[in-house]
């Protein structure tokens, strides 16, 4: 059969939804939605493939998910232990993925590296109310392979090449691109978009090295997203592609916990000196769906190439000398000569655990990047989402699908080098599902990830609230300027002021004049300006409306500090 033509397939779809409208006397807000929907479905179909890119991301076919339910996405049919009654958790009943599984162990089958996609199969399966063990690596344990990564069994299998190729053969929605490795992802039995899923942090703990002496270390980078490469350096003599990483040791007291971190040594990415390397020749294929520059997804990787780059095998090695590096798995080494000692013990930094990338996965169809934070969460780098943290997430695909990562040890508000300490962690969280039709008042008009601990409500607002939907072919676009770009803090601001407005308006039944009114008395700060759809926050002191409280506490004071740490589970 023939494959139809984009234009003309697009016409007829419209004719026919129009048609049907008419005959049904339907809104037009309803015919969008009818057509978008023959698009997805159209989508899913391997011989339409090849024509619906510039169709996907086209915002005119995204309607604004405040204005018409969000599609389900490709997704995965509801795992059978979702049905079991009379169990204390659904995670200890069944045998479809996921069931069974008490707690997620670091591992190779365990995660996703650098990409959300919502038609992955659940690692794990739970009931609304479950408290559940996640633990999360972080993929820069190559850059100090000799301490984060060797000795750990968990992320030396994440990491592991033979001569089949590595164990995990697909990074990012091209293939090679991902950054963050991500745990998951989670099936939450009954959740369906509208629904809001509460995840609170009940701990999370520095991941200690048992083939290093329990030692937990993590990594600083300094490279081209960073603010620096927008202002250019001062030293004379420094190129502007220099990609300086530190190494960071948190160094704890006698019972095992976290004091601070103590630098011991920097590198400078793009050294000759450096290499990377691998034991064998791999094939250059990848089992999950990845989308080209136009928006679409590709199910084989035809030309056995990653991101265009074609690595020779001779003698039975391939060279992954910078800068083709763009490839899972790979370790830095990284010789003496080319480390600086200089740098140790002259400062040293608080210790403040907490979870840069964790959310839900967006109802696209197809893989999506997760440096952009969206408006099912992700990639926030809030330092406050540690300890005593709850994230409340809108849903957007049955089961929620939640997935989180990019652990820091400390990061301050901006992350302005380019990431923080990246370090792996290992958490307790429980999960716990608000259905559609009896959301809690604070969350009843939720479009964006909100978080609460005992002081405050803390919103979250970015350039681009939706940037999947928002921006034309949004994974190219989003980390540009310009008026579909990401990197727009004036933006960002109209964002987060009209959110945290909303908020107080709903939340606390004031007028909007009185809401403008406080508004001059919230902390505003820069998030992260370096993941693309650059980030503000807003804090509201739960103190300003506690009206019964005040006799007890006159005055406003911190309780709680997210991000401290300990060795165990309570």
């Amino acid at each position: 059969m023939k494959m139809m033509h984009r234009g003309g397939l697009v016409f007829l779809l419209l004719a026919l939804a129009v048609l049907d409208a008419c005959r049904a006397s339907i809104d037009l807000k309803t015919v969008t939605e009818m057509v978008r929907r023959e698009l997805l479905d159209a989508a899913r179909s391997p011989m339409f493939n090849a024509t619906i890119p510039l169709l996907y991301n086209t915002s005119a076919f995204f309607p604004s998910p405040k204005a018409t339910k969000l599609p389900s996405g490709m997704g995965n049919p509801v795992p059978s232990c979702c049905s079991a009654k009379g169990s204390v958790s659904t995670a200890s009943i069944g045998a479809d993925a996921g069931c069974g599984v008490p707690s997620l162990k670091a591992s190779s089958k365990t995660g996703h590296w650098g990409y959300w996609y919502d038609g992955l199969e659940p690692a794990m399966v739970v009931n609304s109310g479950d408290v559940v063990d996640i633990e999360m690596p972080t993929f820069v344990s190559a850059q100090a392979w000799e301490l984060m990564g060797e000795g750990d069994p968990g992320i030396e299998d994440i990491h592991h090449w033979d001569e089949n190729g590595p164990r995990i053969a697909y990074r990012g929605p091209t293939g090679t691109s991902g950054g963050h490795y991500m745990t998951g992802p989670v099936y939450v039995c009954g959740a369906e978009p509208g629904d809001v899923l509460q995840v609170d942090i009940l701990d999370l703990i520095p991941r200690p090295n048992p083939g290093k002496d329990n030692r937990t270390v993590g990594v600083t980078t300094a490279f081209g997203i960073g603010w620096w490469a927008r202002v250019g350096y001062v030293t004379p003599g420094y190129k502007a592609d220099r990609n300086v990483a530190v190494v960071y040791e948190a160094i704890k007291d006698k019972e095992g916990r976290a004091q601070y971190w103590e630098p011991l040594y920097s590198f400078d990415n793009n050294d000759p000196r450096i290499n990377l390397t691998t034991p064998g020749c791999v094939p250059q294929s990848g089992p999950v769906p990845r989308t080209t520059p136009a928006g679409y997804a590709e199910w084989n990787n035809s030309d056995y190439k990653f991101g265009g780059v074609s690595i020779p095998c001779k003698d039975g090695k391939q060279d992954w000398t910078y800068p083709n590096n763009q490839f899972s798995g790979q370790i830095t080494i990284v010789p003496e000569e080319a480390r600086d000692y200089s740098i140790k013990g002259t400062y040293r930094l608080p210790v403040n655990m907490h979870i840069g990338n964790i959310g839900l996965a967006p109802a696209t169809g197809v893989a999506m990047i997760t440096s952009p934070p969206m408006r099912s969460g992700g990639n926030l780098d809030d330092k406050r989402i540690g300890i005593g943290a709850t994230m409340y997430y809108p849903v957007e695909v049955a089961g929620a699908l939640l997935s989180m990562g990019d652990c820091h040890g400390h990061q301050g508000d901006g992350e302005s080098a380019a990431t923080g300490i990246e370090v792996s962690l290992n958490g307790r969280f429980k999960i716990t599902l608000h259905k559609a039709a009896n959301l809690p008042k604070k969350v009843s008009v939720l479009d964006y990830p909100l978080l609460e601990n005992e002081n405050e409500f803390i919103i979250h607002g970015y350039a681009y609230k939706d940037w999947i939907r928002e921006i034309p072919n949004p994974q190219v676009n989003v980390s540009k300027y310009g008026p579909y770009g990401g990197v727009d803090l004036n933006r960002a601001m109209n964002v987060i002021y009209n959110q945290t407005r909303e908020f107080l308006m709903v939340n606390y039944n004031v007028t909007e004049d009185i809401a403008v009114n406080i508004l001059s008395h919230v902390d505003f700060g820069i998030t992260q300006i370096v993941d693309s759809n650059v980030g503000l926050h807003a804090m509201i002191p739960k103190w300003m409306f506690n009206t019964t409280g005040w006799k007890d506490e006159p005055y406003y004071q911190a309780k709680v500090k997210t991000g401290t740490s300990r060795t165990f589970y309570p």
